[in-house]
């Protein structure tokens, strides 16, 4: 058994991830505009001394017939980036993690507000890079359908590359601030990248100094070929719907490709979807997770599923999923974590008892010692090197997680019981900060021949 830190991001949804835990008597996250929420969501994962709280986000309302909005809180998300600025006013030492896009965005534009974040935060954020995923987002911005997938990731990784150019404009000791000589900065420590690409001209440089931590960290969940290639050379933290031995499979892939464009394994940490239903006993949680899914709607199961699979109209309810497609423009994550899903007896589900029985990635119950088990039995088998922290309702879940299960896994010695000396969210990970790719190596004289 390892005795190393667990790795753990938590990633709250509006409303919660089960999307009839905005139903249940005493709920507390359905004012999803109250700033106060998202602020103390962002304490209540400091307090449990958690590696960072993780922003997602999209620009249109949740995909799903227009007869079902009305049952279910996915009907608004904030801008994460703005987020990110409140959870960074809120905190002082957790990592903090915006999702941006790529395709509806300009990287100049995004370089900016990251910098400026991570300036805001003391060096505490970090970037999930996303395309985009949903039709309705190519429809808000002037488009009728998503480009092709192939194309959207070879527009991320040059707006990635461009990016990272705007970052490095300014090396990091550029101000001088010489009040006696009257020089406020070194103009040869400025740089114009003047990147001209196949999607991308950007001259530069950027106007905000070079973020603490070099670059905020690098965090994506590619899950098809393209994606986990981006994934590979490119994130620091990358995530999966999968668990056990999918998740390996994939973990190996994404630590190949990194090897592939020299980078190692540890520079890497691939975080598994948890997404926990914690009581004291494994019955009692057992009896939270029936009352729970008797509160959703049936349909909204059927669309959930449908994430992955697209439309399921034609399915027959007595028959196993047809064979899974080699390609799809959805979610590449969520079609493999359904077709991994399996029957308590190990075999493959029909069509309907998939939509009865499927609980949605991560999804662990039990109490705090089964929970913590679960997550130990995944790290010490390679499945992954920590967990992204999905919660069926905020902010209940993630109060009985730190609560309950981060006592149960400091007591194993899994889990950290201070964040240490480490300021930045890269030292909290134990990842190096970047060089500036323009910075000037000084010169090392060879010795002369005698």
């Amino acid at each position: 058994m390892g005795t190393e830190h667990i790795t753990v991001c938590a990633m709250p949804h509006a409303g919660g991830w089960h999307q009839a835990s905005w139903r249940r008597k005493g709920a507390k996250g359905n004012d999803i505009w109250n700033p106060e929420l998202w602020k103390d969501i962002a304490r209540t994962a400091e307090r449990g001394m958690l590696d960072a709280v993780f922003f997602a986000d999209n620009s249109a309302l949740w995909g799903m017939p227009e007869h079902l909005r009305k049952h279910t809180a996915k009907v608004g998300v904030w801008d994460a980036t703005i987020l990110a600025a409140l959870a960074a006013s809120a905190t002082e030492r957790i990592g903090i993690v915006a999702t941006a896009q790529t395709e509806y965005q300009q990287p100049y534009i995004l370089a900016r507000q990251m910098a400026c974040l991570d300036h805001l935060s003391g060096g505490r954020i970090g970037w999930n890079i996303v395309t985009s995923a949903f039709p309705l987002e190519a429809q808000n911005h002037g488009e009728q359908e998503l480009a092709d997938k192939e194309l959207r990731y070879a527009k991320a990784t040059e707006f990635v590359e461009v990016v990272k150019s705007l970052w490095d404009s300014w090396e990091d000791d550029a101000y001088v601030i010489d009040q006696e000589s009257g020089i406020f900065f070194d103009p040869d420590k400025l740089h114009t990248p003047n990147h001209k690409g196949e999607f991308f001209s950007v001259r530069g440089p950027l106007n905000v100094m070079r973020p603490p931590q070099g670059y905020p960290v690098f965090a994506q969940a590619g899950s098809s070929g393209s994606g986990k290639v981006l994934a590979g050379t490119v994130a620091e933290l990358v995530f999966t719907n999968a668990s056990g031995e999918a998740a390996a499979a994939y973990r190996n892939d994404i630590h190949s490709i990194a090897a592939q464009a020299g980078r190692k394994a540890s520079d890497v940490k691939v975080l598994s979807m948890l997404c926990p239903v914690i009581a004291p006993t494994d019955e009692e949680a057992q009896a939270k997770w029936v009352e729970l899914q008797r509160m959703l709607h049936p349909d909204l199961q059927r669309n959930w599923i449908e994430i992955g699979l697209g439309d399921t109209s034609g399915y027959s309810l007595d028959e196993p999923l047809p064979e899974k497609p080699t390609a799809t423009s959805h979610s590449q994550g969520f079609l493999d974590a359904v077709y991994n899903f399996r029957m308590p007896d190990g075999r493959k589900p029909t069509f309907g008892e998939l939509l009865e029985n499927y609980p949605g990635p991560g999804t662990v119950v039990g109490s705090p010692s089964t929970i913590a088990d679960y997550m130990e039995n995944e790290i010490d088998s390679g499945a992954c090197d920590g967990f992204i922290l999905t919660m069926q309702g905020v902010p209940e879940e993630l109060e009985d997680f730190v609560n309950f299960v981060v006592p149960e896994l400091q007591k194993r010695g899994r889990f950290r019981t201070s964040y240490g000396e480490e300021m930045t969210f890269r030292e909290l990970l134990g990842l190096p900060r970047p060089e500036n790719q323009f910075s000037q190596k000084p010169i090392t004289q060879e010795p002369q021949s005698a």
